[in-house]
C-alpha cells in the first residue's frame, strides 16, 4: 500500500519525540498556571475570514501557507495557522471582551503548508498566553517574564530581541516612508509592495542592503512612545534580563503594534527565533469586538523540543513472569502498586521471552527495579526486587512488602 503514508511535515510522534514534546507543552503549561494564566480552547478549524482580517492578506501566510477549504454548505474555512486570532474570536463570540483584565493561556495543533525542515513542520504544535486589557508596560514586562522562565526551565540558551512599533499612526507613517523610500527598487517582492514595513525582516539580500541605510522607526515614533520604550528597558534592567534592541524586528504579522520581541536560539539553524510576540492593540476592535488592549506571545512546541537534550526517564518496576500462570499475578500486583503511588510507572510484562531477555528489555527501557514471578513466588508469595541500576543484592519482600516499598 504505497499510499498508505503520513503527509508530508505532518511525522507520527512516538518514542524519544513525543516524550520531548510533551515534556515541553508541561512546563509550558505548569508555567502558564504559575502566573495565574486561564486555559482557553479553540477549535482547529476557523472561518478563513477570521485571518484575512487578523494576520493580514498580504502576509505568507494568508499567500502561500493556508490549509483551506470549503464545505459542504460552500463556506471558505481553514486549518488555523496560529492562535491569537481563535483566541480574540472566542473572547467576542462569547462575552469576554469586557473591561476585566484576562490572562488566557491555549495550546494545540497549528497547520501552514511551508517547506519542512528542522524545526518547521505543516503540522506543528504551538503554545501562547494572551493578556488582555492592560495598556501599561507592566504588562509586557509581565509576558516576557513568563516567556523567560519557561525557558530557563528548560535550559535553553536563548537571546532576547526587542523593537518598539509605535502606534497605528506612527506605523503608517512609517510604511508610507518605506514606499517612497524602495519606490524605485525593482523586483520587490508581493508582500513588501503591499506592506513595506515587511522589508525589515527580509532574507533577500538587495533588499537588506538598501534598508541597511533607511531610516530606523524610532525616527518615526512620538516622545512619549519612545519614553514608553525607555521605561521597558528600565524595567527589564532591574529585573536582570539581558536584551538586544533590534529596529528590524517586526514580526511576521499584520496585527502588531507597540513592543514586539523574540527569543533567538542558534540551535536552529537559519530559523533561529524560538519564541516570539508582542502587542496588538485594536486587533479585538478590528475583528468586530472592543477596544481593548492586548498583548502576548506564541512558541512551537515541537521547536523547543528539538533543542532539549532528553535524558532517558527512569522507571520504577518492571514485572515479569516466567509461565502464564504467574502472568495475571504479575498484572494484579501491577495494579496493586499502581493503586497505591498513582506517580509510579509500572510494567507488567505481557509477552513470552525467557528471563535473560525480560531483564535486558526492562534494562534497555530505563527501568531500576525489576521483579520475575515464577512457580515459586507464586507458592511462597516471596518475591525478589532487582536493582538494575546499582550493584546491590535482592531485595526478598512479601507483597504487602513491596507495596509499602513503592508506597513513596
Amino acid at each position: 500500500m504505497s499510499d498508505l503514508k503520513t503527509i508530508r511535515g505532518m511525522p507520527d510522534l512516538y518514542g524519544e519525540n513525543i516524550e520531548a514534546i510533551s515534556m515541553v507543552e508541561e512546563v509550558c503549561l505548569k508555567t502558564f498556571k504559575s502566573f495565574n494564566f486561564q486555559e482557553l480552547r479553540t477549535p482547529i478549524l476557523e472561518k478563513k475570514s477570521l485571518f484575512d482580517r487578523s494576520v493580514g492578506e498580504s502576509s505568507d501566510i494568508m499567500q502561500k501557507e493556508l490549509y483551506e477549504f470549503k464545505d459542504r454548505k460552500d463556506e471558505l474555512l481553514c486549518l488555523r495557522p496560529e492562535g491569537t486570532a481563535g483566541l480574540v474570536r472566542a473572547l467576542i463570540t462569547n462575552g469576554l471582551d469586557n473591561d476585566e483584565i484576562k490572562k488566557f493561556y491555549y495550546s494545540g495543533p497549528m497547520f501552514r503548508y511551508e517547506r519542512p525542515q528542522k524545526g518547521r513542520k505543516r503540522q506543528f504544535f504551538q503554545a501562547g498566553v494572551e493578556l488582555i486589557g492592560d495598556e501599561s508596560s507592566d504588562a509586557d514586562i509581565e509576558i516576557i517574564l513568563i516567556a523567560s522562565t519557561i525557558l530557563k526551565k528548560l535550559n535553553i540558551k536563548s537571546e532576547l530581541q526587542l523593537n518598539y512599533l509605535g502606534d497605528q499612526t506612527s506605523l503608517q507613517k512609517y510604511n508610507e516612508y518605506l514606499k517612497e523610500y524602495l519606490s524605485k527598487t525593482s523586483n520587490l517582492p508581493e508582500y513588501v509592495m503591499n506592506n513595506p514595513i515587511r522589508a525589515l525582516d527580509s532574507k533577500d539580500e538587495n533588499i537588506k542592503n538598501k534598508m541597511s541605510k533607511a531610516d530606523s522607526i524610532k525616527n518615526f515614533l512620538t516622545k512619549d512612545q519612545l519614553k514608553e520604550l525607555d521605561n521597558i528597558k528600565l524595567k527589564l534592567d532591574e529585573i536582570g534580563i539581558r536584551y538586544e534592541e533590534n529596529t528590524n524586528l517586526v514580526r511576521g504579522l499584520d496585527y502588531y503594534n507597540g513592543l514586539v520581541f523574540e527569543f533567538i536560539s542558534d540551535d536552529l539553524g537559519a530559523q533561529n527565533a524560538i519564541l516570539g510576540g508582542g502587542r496588538y492593540d485594536g486587533l479585538i476592535e478590528k475583528l468586530g469586538g472592543r477596544n481593548l488592549p492586548a498583548t502576548g506571545f506564541a512558541l512551537g512546541i515541537d521547536r523547543l523540543a528539538d533543542i532539549v537534550k532528553l535524558a532517558a526517564p527512569e522507571k520504577d518496576l518492571f514485572i515479569g513472569c516466567i509461565e502464564d500462570e504467574s502472568r495475571l499475578y504479575a498484572q494484579s500486583l501491577g495494579y496493586k502498586i499502581r493503586k497505591n503511588n498513582t506517580s509510579i510507572t509500572v510494567e507488567s510484562y505481557l509477552g513470552n521471552a525467557n528471563v535473560g531477555k525480560q531483564l535486558k528489555k526492562a534494562d534497555s527501557q530505563g527501568f531500576k527495579f525489576a521483579i520475575i514471578v515464577g512457580q515459586d513466588e507464586l507458592k511462597s508469595k516471596i518475591l525478589k526486587l532487582k536493582n538494575l541500576r546499582e550493584d546491590k543484592p535482592d531485595l526478598e519482600l512479601r507483597e504487602k512488602e513491596l507495596l509499602e516499598y513503592f508506597k513513596c
